[in-house]
């Protein structure tokens, strides 16, 4: 035996008969024929969705299908069960329907060869409202502060402004907002062309899930600029018209500039002076030139960087106006008023103006005015109002005119020494020549006289 094991022939037989153990082991086990034909264990497929077909989203929302999936028990062959769960539908035919709750039968679709022996649930409830679309303004709002020295202006919204909001008709009425949200913190630059995302919300604030929002986002654009003030321009006069004119009118393209600088230059300044020079009129009924714009000291920018004067003037001259009436207000019921200066209450102006306009005017035209609010006892020295007719002016504005008035309190006693009256019953006499008034009656009326100190 150990002669033939070590024989080099009988190895290789050996080795032969291996070999072909081993091929027909392989072959005879890829190459069995299988029994297609043999029907499998009943096969459960689970979480199928249901489709919706038939269905106009244009008009109608659907919700609340319940369920939303169902589970298949199929039987059939080995081949033709498949793994491809895709293959497997469940379908809900929502054709020529309207608005409603309904309970409804599912069909279904199979592979080839494939049958249902139960489908769980076979009906389903699904509820269909009436769509309602409603135009609505984007609000866009900011998250955070941008870097330090820097302020927020107004978001700015591409296109019109504007999206469609549809909701079913039950929840229309409650629709408050469209809302986008833009988160600049520490920013330092602005923001431009962000897409944002929109949400719609209640009037509780919350969001509404079934919106549909068109478009869903919109490009925005959040100015970030240095700290900024609006003040009103302040118009200063300079220089004098050419002779013969006068001054109508002064007009400027801007009523106002934007300054740009500290928090504190911008608390300190409530007005941009602008000086107007006169002397630029060249006698022409309208005049206009530019003034460049400088910041103040203290402040960074300034918008705009100029401004366009125009002066407006007339041929004209000046006119005395005699006897203009002085009215005083405000004098109270405690005092008696006497006028010291002037005697009488009224004053002599010199204005200036279109000389047609000053043909026609009269005293009466003028309203001058003195305020006697909180005065006490004494002589007063009272600034008083000049309300001219338009175009009319004061030829000398820079001086403050101004009229002095005593006041008195009404039923105070005069000062002096009482008079002694004579008594018919004793013959007292009041004495002479003691220069103090004495009263007699003539005819059932009082009379004052003064004695002359002399004794006659």
């Amino acid at each position: 035996m150990d002669k033939w094991l070590t024989h080099n022939n009988f190895a290789k037989v050996l080795a032969l008969v291996f070999s072909i153990i081993l091929w027909a082991m392989v072959h005879l086990d890829s190459g069995t024929p299988v029994d297609s034909t043999t029907l499998a264990q009943p096969r459960f497929i689970d979480n199928v969705k249901i489709e919706v077909t038939g269905f106009d989203e244009d008009k109608y929302i659907l919700y609340d299908l319940e369920p939303s999936t169902v589970r298949m028990e199929v039987k059939g062959k080995r081949i033709d069960l498949t793994t491809n769960f895709s293959d497997y539908k469940a379908r809900l035919n929502l054709e020529n329907l309207g608005p409603g709750t309904f309970t409804l039968p599912l069909t279904h679709e199979l592979p080839p060869g494939v049958e249902l022996i139960s489908m769980d649930p076979s009906i389903v409830k699904v509820t269909i409202e009436a769509k309602e679309t409603r135009t609505i303004p984007v609000t866009i709002v900011t998250k955070g502060e941008p870097a330090d020295g820097l302020v927020l202006g107004t978001p700015i919204v591409a296109g019109e402004g504007t999206v469609d909001v549809t909701l079913p008709a039950s929840e229309v009425q409650e629709l408050s907002k469209v809302e986008g949200t833009v988160d600049v913190t520490g920013l330092k630059d602005s923001v431009k062309g962000k897409s944002v995302k929109l949400t719609a919300y209640d009037r509780q604030g919350q969001p509404m899930e079934n919106a549909k929002i068109s478009p869903s986002s919109v490009d925005v654009e959040v100015p970030i600029n240095k700290l900024y003030k609006n003040v009103p321009l302040e118009v200063r006069k300079s220089g004098q018209l050419p002779s013969g004119y006068v001054l109508t009118g002064v007009e400027t393209d801007v009523e106002g500039v934007v300054l740009y600088g500290s928090k504190e230059a911008l608390e300190g300044i409530s007005s941009y002076p602008v000086t107007v020079d006169l002397s630029r009129s060249d006698g022409s009924t309208e005049t206009k030139y530019s003034v460049d714009l400088t910041p103040p000291e203290g402040f960074e920018k300034i918008e705009p960087s100029s401004v366009t004067i125009t002066l407006h003037v007339m041929p004209g001259g000046q006119k005395q106006l005699e006897g203009v009436p002085v009215t005083l207000k405000n004098t109270g019921s405690s005092y008696d008023v006497k006028w010291i200066r002037p005697v009488e209450a009224m004053l002599s102006l010199t204005v200036i103006g279109p000389n047609e306009t000053l043909d026609a005017l009269r005293p009466e035209d003028i309203q001058i005015t003195a305020d006697l609010a909180h005065l006490g006892a004494g002589t007063h020295s009272v600034p008083i109002e000049v309300n001219l007719p338009e175009g009319v002016e004061l030829a000398d504005s820079e001086t403050s005119i101004t009229v002095d008035v005593e006041l008195t309190e009404k039923g105070n006693p005069t000062s002096g020494v009482p008079v002694e009256h004579s008594d018919p019953a004793d013959g007292a006499q009041s004495p002479a020549g003691s220069g103090t008034p004495s009263r007699q009656e003539e005819g059932g009326n009082t009379t004052e006289d003064i004695t002359s100190g002399n004794g006659a």
